[in-house]
Parts: C-alpha cells; sequence; structure tokens
C-alpha cells in the first residue's frame, strides 16, 4: 500500500482547485495514515501555516481533542455510514485554540482513497450558546426568586402560573391547590370580582393596570392592603392570551400612612415636614425627571407645573435662587469629569419657593456610568432642610432605613490572615449567623473554632478541601465561590453563599484571603420548592392528556407514541401513516384550514391548529402545536410536537358565546329603554320650563294691576314688590333651567380653539362693566385645545364672571389665568376674592345651589352646573380649590 502519496495523484483540475480555495470553510485532504495532501487557502488562514508547512503535519498536530483510539472510532464511523459529523477543537500555529464543527468522508481518485475534512470556526456559535443560556438561567432566577409576588393568569383571570413567594403569602404547598382558580375561589366574591373586572378590562383594551392598590378584609377583621402591576401577555400573533401580575404587600406602608395622619391630626405643624424629592438625570438627552415628594419639597405640585420632566435651564429658572447658579453648575461639572466609577456627593443651596420665599435644600446623588466609564444617569434625591430640626429627623430616618437594607442585603466581611492564623468578621456576618461579636468574645476567631461553631460536620471536609485548594493555587489571585449548609446561634440549620479571593505577597506566599458571605437560605428552599412544582407540572402534563408526535415532511410518514394516538382516540387498525390519510379523519369544513397552515409553518417555522375530527362515530377538536427541523441546505425535514384533546374547552367556548350573545342582547335592550327614558325625562324638564312661564306672567300682570289700584295703601305697595320682585326671580331660574335642558341635548362640533384669543375676547365684553373696578389681569400664554367654540365660551365666561363677581368687595382685585408649561391642556382661573369653604366645595356644582347668599352676591346657582356639563361633554374635568377670604381656583382638564 502507498502509504504517502503525492498531491499530484488527485487531478481536480484548475476550476474544482479555484473553488476549493475560494471556499469559506476549511478544507482538508488527507491520505490513509492522515497526512495533509492537499488543503485550502481558509486552513492555512486558520491554523496560521503555510500550505507547505502543513502538508507536512497529521491530522494530531492541529486537532486537540483525539487520540489514537477516537480517530480510528471515526474512521470505522465513515466506513460504514459514509460520513461522520461532529465537534472538536482546533490548534493553530501560536498554539491558540478554537471551536470547530467538521464533517469528513473518504473519496476514491483511482486506486487511491483519501479522507476529505470540511471544517467551520464555530466560535461566535459557541459565545451565543453560552449568552442565551446565561439569559435563560438568569431569568428563571429573577421569576423564581423575585422578593415579590409573580403570577400569570389566563382570559378567564384562573391562575397559570405562580412564584414561591405567591405560595408562601397564601400559605399553599402545592401548586395544585391554586392553579386553574381565580381570585373569588381564593379570596371570596367581593375582593375576587374587583380584581377580575381590572384584569377584564386589561385583557379588552391591552393597557396595563400600573401600581393598582388593592384592598381585602381578613377572617380577624383586619385590612390586607398590595400594590399590583398588571399587564396583558400577548402571543406572537399579537393576540392577548392573559395577564402578567407582580403583587406586593404594602400593610407597613398603610400602617404608616394612618399613623401619620394620626400624627397630623395632633400636631398641625406635622403637615409642614417635607419629604424626601426623588430624581433622575439622563445625561444623554439632557432631561431631568421627577416625582411627586420632589414637588412637595418645592411645596408645588405636578398639578401647578404640569410635568414630571424639564430642561436643567427650566430647573434653574424654576427653583434655584439666583446666587447659587454657580454652586450647582459647578457641582455637575465635577460630577460628570470624575474619573471615580462610583461618584457620590452631596451640597446644599438655596431655592426659591413659588410664593417667592428662599428656602434650603440638601442634594445628595450618585453617578451611574457605562462600561466605558461615561456617565449616563445621575440619581439623587433632595430635601427640605429649611427648618434644621425637621431636616435632622429626616437624616435620623435616613440612617434608620439603610440600616434595615444593610440587614435585609444579608451580606457580611470577613479577612483570614494567614500569618496569624485568624478570621476577622464585621457585625453583618455575626447577623447572618444570628449572633454578635459580644456573644462570641470578639471580631476574631480561628478557623477551627468557625468550623465548629458554624459548620455541620458533613460540610468541614468541604469547606477545608476550598482552603486547601485556595493555599496551594499558582494563581497571583486565587477566586472561587463556593455555597454550602452553616448553623445559626440558634441551632437552625440555613444555607451560605461563599465569594472570596486570595491575594499572594511578592514571594508567592499567601497573604490575605478576603470574602463576602450571603445568607441563601431563602434561595435554596426555593430552589427546592422549585423541583417539587417541576414535578408537580410533569404530573400535570400527564393528567392533561398530551401526547407527543413527529411527522416526517420528506418521507409523508407519522411516528405516533402511544399517548399521541390514545389522545386522539385511533384504534391500531386505524392508525394513519401519512398525511393524506389522516385528513380522511377531519372534518370536511376544516380539511382547507389544515391545508393553509402546513403551507404558513413552511414559511414560519411553528404550525399550531385546532380542527374537527371523526372517531369512532362522534366528535372530538384536536390541537396539533409543533415546529419543524431542518436540514444543513435550511428545507423542513420533520415536524415536532404534540397533539391534545380540546374537546372540552371547545364546548365550553361554544356555551360561553351563546351566553354572550344573549347578555349582548340583553344590554341592548336595556339600552334602548335607558335612552328612551333619558328623551321622556328631556322632554319633561323641556315641557315644564315652559309650562311655568304662563302662571308667572299672570302673577306679575295682576301683581302690577293690584298695584295701581291699592297706591294709597304703603303697606300693600311693600308686599306687591315682593310678589313681582319673587315671580321675577323665578322666571330667571326656569330660564337658567331651560338653559341647563338646552345644553345636555346640545351636539358638539369641534375645531381648534385658541384659548388666547377667546379669553381676550371675553374679557373685552366685561370691559364697559368694570370701569369703576380696579382689577389687575394676569394672563399666561394658554395652548390651543379642540373643542366647541360657542360652549367653551359659555363656559370661560361663567368662570371669569364668577371671578369678576366674587373679588368686587377687594380694593385690588387680581385675576390670574393660566396654564403649565406647553401642550399642557390644564388651564386655571384664580381670583383673591372671597373663596369658599373646602366642605362645600362638592355642592359648587350642582343646579341651583349656593354658597354665598343672593343678597350679597346676585346669581341662579346654575352657572358652575353649565360649565361642569360642557367640560364633561368634551371629555374634560373641572375641580376646585379655595379657602374663605382667601380667594379661589379653577382647574379646567380639556
Amino acid at each position: 500500500m502507498n502509504t504517502h502519496k503525492n498531491e499530484t495523484d488527485l487531478d481536480l483540475g484548475l476550476f474544482y482547485a479555484a473553488v476549493i480555495n475560494q471556499a469559506p470553510d476549511i478544507i482538508l485532504v488527507l491520505d490513509e495514515d492522515l497526512h495533509f495532501v492537499q488543503v485550502n487557502d481558509q486552513a492555512c488562514m486558520q491554523f496560521g501555516y503555510s500550505r507547505e508547512e502543513l502538508k507536512r503535519l497529521r491530522v494530531r498536530d492541529v486537532e486537540g481533542l483525539m487520540d489514537e483510539n477516537r480517530i480510528q472510532q471515526l474512521v470505522g464511523e465513515i466506513m460504514q455510514k459514509g460520513v461522520a459529523q461532529f465537534e472538536s477543537i482546533g490548534i493553530r500555529k501560536d498554539r491558540t485554540r478554537f471551536p470547530v464543527e467538521i464533517k469528513a468522508c473518504f473519496i476514491d481518485a483511482g486506486e487511491n482513497r483519501y479522507l476529505v475534512a470540511f471544517g467551520r470556526d464555530i466560535s461566535d456559535r459557541k459565545e451565543a450558546e453560552r449568552t442565551l443560556q446565561n439569559e435563560k438561567t438568569i431569568t428563571e432566577a429573577l421569576v423564581n426568586h423575585f422578593p415579590e409576588s409573580i403570577y400569570f393568569k389566563d382570559r378567564q383571570s384562573r391562575l397559570t402560573r405562580v412564584n414561591v413567594k405567591l405560595m408562601a403569602d397564601l400559605g399553599v404547598d402545592s401548586l395544585e391547590q391554586i392553579i386553574g382558580k381565580t381570585d373569588i375561589d381564593l379570596f371570596g366574591e367581593e375582593f375576587g370580582s374587583r380584581t377580575i373586572a381590572v384584569e377584564k378590562h386589561i385583557i379588552e383594551t391591552g393597557e396595563p393596570s400600573i401600581g393598582l392598590v388593592e384592598s381585602r378584609e381578613l377572617g380577624n377583621g383586619e385590612i390586607n392592603w398590595t400594590l399590583s402591576t398588571k399587564v396583558p401577555l400577548i402571543d406572537p400573533e399579537g393576540r392577548i392570551i392573559g395577564i402578567a401580575g407582580v403583587s406586593r404587600e404594602i400593610n407597613e406602608i398603610k400602617r404608616t400612612e394612618e399613623q401619620l395622619r394620626i400624627k397630623e391630626n395632633q400636631l398641625s405643624v406635622a403637615s409642614k415636614i417635607a419629604g424626601l424629592g426623588y430624581w433622575e438625570y439622563n445625561v444623554e438627552t439632557g432631561i431631568y425627571t421627577f416625582n411627586d415628594h420632589f414637588y412637595q419639597v418645592f411645596r408645588t405640585s405636578v398639578e401647578e407645573v404640569g410635568t414630571y420632566q424639564m430642561t436643567p435651564a427650566e430647573y434653574v429658572a424654576r427653583f434655584l435662587h439666583p446666587d447659587d447658579y454657580h454652586i450647582v453648575a459647578d457641582e455637575i461639572k465635577l460630577a460628570l469629569a470624575s474619573d471615580e466609577q462610583d461618584y457620590y456627593s452631596q451640597l446644599e443651596h438655596r431655592i426659591l419657593f413659588p410664593n417667592g420665599e428662599t428656602g434650603y435644600i440638601v442634594v445628595r446623588y450618585f453617578v451611574v456610568k457605562d462600561n466605558h466609564g461615561r456617565p449616563i444617569r445621575i440619581f439623587g434625591a433632595n430635601q427640605d432642610i429649611t427648618e434644621r430640626k425637621l431636616a435632622e429627623k429626616a437624616i435620623e430616618d435616613s440612617e434608620a432605613q439603610l440600616s434595615v437594607a444593610a440587614q435585609i442585603a444579608k451580606l457580611g466581611y470577613w479577612e483570614y490572615d494567614e500569618s496569624d492564623n485568624l478570621f476577622t468578621f464585621n457585625d453583618q456576618l455575626y447577623a447572618i449567623f444570628k449572633t454578635t461579636a459580644g456573644e462570641m468574645g470578639g471580631y476574631r476567631m480561628s478557623p477551627e473554632k468557625y468550623a465548629e461553631t458554624f459548620l455541620p460536620p458533613e460540610e468541614q471536609d468541604i469547606v477545608a478541601k476550598e482552603v486547601k485548594m485556595a493555599r496551594e493555587s499558582p494563581l497571583p489571585e486565587y477566586h472561587r465561590y463556593l455555597e454550602h449548609r452553616i448553623i445559626y446561634a440558634t441551632g437552625e440549620t440555613g444555607y451560605a453563599g461563599v465569594r472570596f479571593f486570595t491575594v499572594k505577597d511578592k514571594s508567592g506566599a499567601n497573604y490575605k484571603t478576603i470574602g463576602v458571605t450571603q445568607d441563601i437560605t431563602e434561595r435554596k428552599l426555593a430552589e427546592m420548592a422549585l423541583r417539587d412544582t417541576e414535578f408537580s407540572l410533569q404530573k400535570a402534563f400527564e393528567i392533561a392528556a398530551i401526547g407527543p408526535c413527529k411527522y416526517s415532511i420528506k418521507f409523508d410518514r407519522y411516528e405516533w407514541t402511544q399517548r399521541a394516538l390514545d389522545v386522539i382516540g385511533f384504534k391500531n387498525e386505524e392508525i394513519p401513516e401519512k398525511f393524506g390519510g389522516f385528513l380522511k379523519y377531519v372534518h370536511p369544513d376544516d380539511v382547507e384550514h389544515i391545508i393553509s397552515e402546513v403551507k404558513k409553518a413552511n414559511i414560519t417555522g411553528v404550525f399550531d391548529v385546532e380542527n374537527r375530527i371523526f372517531i369512532n362515530g362522534r366528535m372530538k377538536w384536536i390541537r396539533f402545536k409543533s415546529e419543524l427541523e431542518y436540514n444543513e441546505d435550511g428545507k423542513p425535514l420533520n415536524s415536532v410536537g404534540i397533539v391534545q384533546d380540546i374537546t372540552d374547552r371547545k364546548l365550553a367556548e361554544n356555551e360561553l358565546m351563546r351566553y354572550r350573545d344573549h347578555l349582548e342582547q340583553l344590554v341592548r335592550q336595556r339600552t334602548a329603554q335607558l335612552e328612551d327614558t333619558n328623551k321622556d325625562l328631556e322632554a319633561f324638564a323641556y315641557s315644564i320650563s315652559h309650562d311655568l312661564r304662563a302662571p308667572l306672567r299672570h302673577i306679575n300682570g295682576f301683581a302690577n294691576i293690584l298695584g295701581r289700584m291699592m297706591n294709597d295703601h304703603p303697606t300693600a305697595g311693600k308686599y306687591i314688590d315682593l310678589i313681582n320682585s319673587s315671580s321675577t326671580r323665578m322666571g330667571t331660574m326656569i330660564d337658567g333651567l331651560l338653559h341647563f335642558s338646552r345644553l345636555g341635548r346640545q351636539t358638539i362640533d369641534k375645531s381648534e380653539v385658541d384659548l388666547n384669543s377667546l379669553i381676550s375676547e371675553i374679557i373685552v365684553q366685561f370691559k364697559p362693566d368694570l370701569e369703576h373696578r380696579r382689577i389687575e389681569w394676569k394672563i399666561d400664554q394658554l395652548p390651543k385645545v379642540n373643542g366647541d367654540p360657542n360652549l367653551l365660551k359659555i363656559a370661560f365666561e361663567n368662570l371669569i364672571s364668577n371671578a369678576i363677581k366674587y373679588t368686587r368687595k377687594e380694593e385690588k382685585a387680581v385675576i390670574e389665568i393660566g396654564s403649565g408649561d406647553k401642550g399642557n391642556s390644564t388651564v386655571f382661573i384664580r381670583d383673591n376674592g372671597v373663596g369658599f369653604d373646602m366642605a362645600y366645595a362638592d355642592k359648587l356644582f350642582g343646579v341651583f345651589q349656593r354658597l354665598h347668599n343672593e343678597e350679597e352676591f346676585e346669581g341662579t346657582g346654575i352657572g358652575l352646573a353649565n360649565v361642569q356639563q360642557i367640560i364633561r361633554k368634551h371629555g374634560g374635568a373641572i375641580r376646585a380649590d379655595g379657602a374663605l377670604n382667601e380667594g379661589a381656583v379653577f382647574y379646567v382638564t380639556l
């Protein structure tokens, strides 16, 4: 046998040689002794050899995994199957390694046989696989170990998945106790119906519910409060299939709020204590974002300011004292220019409150940087320190909160010094073991005492081996993480995660070991519960009667499992092998749909269809769900998935559909009845307002005649004047009622309305009647809105007229009309008049409701009712704020 053949034995032709050399993958040709006889350019580039150098090598010189036995096994496999495909490690000339996917086969060239290997560098693919696995692991850990309750529900608000925290909160041991149940099943009708209504709205509209506060009464009469966020779950086709929710108990917050309310009632000065106002600055966009507490620090609100976001220039102009501009500017420059990865600082400066007074705040903030050290965010908190004693109290509260946060983190730090063979611990490490340095005799301890005190006997060898590995490691810094059981000072058993590194001195001897220990007992217990959950899920899978199956696209052949056959109900003599044979069982109306879905699956790679079949003389609903497998050329080979009997579900859905259609019919009937009733009421009100006019005219006419007849009787004349005055006022009130009724029926003709022009036109109308009044008008730039110009003019005429009327006792009236920042659709009208008592604010917008005597201020008491009706017809809202003798302000949102 020729054991080393020359490359000229291969007459590939110039064309084929050019194709091989230009191929993007490695191509190697070896003789039967596994010497390289031909290589392409890609092989030379990947391995770092010249063509002549490679042809002097054997396969073991560039491959890092296979020994002689493995090579012979692969050769045998190729001879038996014709081809072998496997993954290996390539070794370059500089001894660096890279993962490679290899496909090899034999070719015959005359009397000689050669081994041809095709290789592809799969470094990127391997890295992508590792990244994907890490992300999946992180996602599972976040869900299952999230400190809040997480749950998923279907469209009927039935639980489909929960995390360990929710199970613990509900006091259940297994998922079977809660999966498939609604909140009505778990918490009763009153609470459950409220939550289901919210979830139904989310499913119908797709709008999430953020920051939903829910309450329910417990068996002992106490109220349990939760803060929830619920969002719609959307499948790949854009359909809402349920909801996902996160909830946490806020009972402590509610109790704190209740205590705060009690203290505020006892001490009026407590209402002036400022909280912390949090903010965020986006370096890239140059925008501040604030929360509600931030505005409370500045004694204003987001309603008055009009936005949660603003530029630095807007913030400076609105809130900063002019003399302290440079302090803030210099601090921002310093923070952004700092080389520190974790930059934290604080400063104090003066501010301006909305009333023009000067205050002081302390600002604490830290800078977040990206991987390149560039600042991207600044997070901070402002605190009102105008009253120093209140500020000191707030600082104490902050320190208490930080202490609690450190305890929650359950992190303990320690050092081990080999020179004296002693550990040094901090207080938090002792707290993990539920003891103190005082109880343990100090902060230092020998390894032997540590093991005897805190480690179970069976864990001591594990820890000892880790210590030995750290001591014997040749690395200058040895990093390690391990988990083991621990014994608390109470005698209970827990789990700890220990991360440490050993630092060596210049001579290579161990200098010091520094580590951090974390209590991971809750996580370990959660993992155990997760394993139990997975077992339960497997049982549920069996109970659901889901059967795996496979269809070979190439050979048009089904591979049924026994479970799949049981689910469908095929007998042995009925089992279809081909797609056409299966279609014979399908309901005729569903055949075209199945064929259409098969065509879509060839494009999308996913097949999911529900159809009817006839088995043993009865109809069943079956769901097939599978994904396609492809060959190297991208052609589909197999469809692998599951089959499920959904007959019961379909029957329930059909019954629910019939019930829904019946319910919709009832709603339409009831709506028609209500519309007829409303029309009758409007006609009645209109008729009454007209019919009352005739007797009023008679009363006025007869009273005038009677007055002329009794000119000589002064007392009778006085009473006749009262009759005339009362009937006139009654006529005015009827006119107002008629106008109110007409507004209710009037349709809206919307267009763009410039409120600046509208307000100016209204004020011009009033000026002839105000020649002897001192009125200072403060009118800001107002937005343009979409509305009915005539109706909006009536509304703002009433509001401005009220402001003029109720300030006439003031020597100098001040009427202010303004809005929030640009784009805000809230307009306010503020005056310094007599104001009103907020205890009666709910009566302001009622028909014929008055908060002041008619003798003092004229009017029918129907103007604000008209305003509210107009604003509501526009889909907006109106509210009022005021105090007796301190003026009033009306806010209109369109």
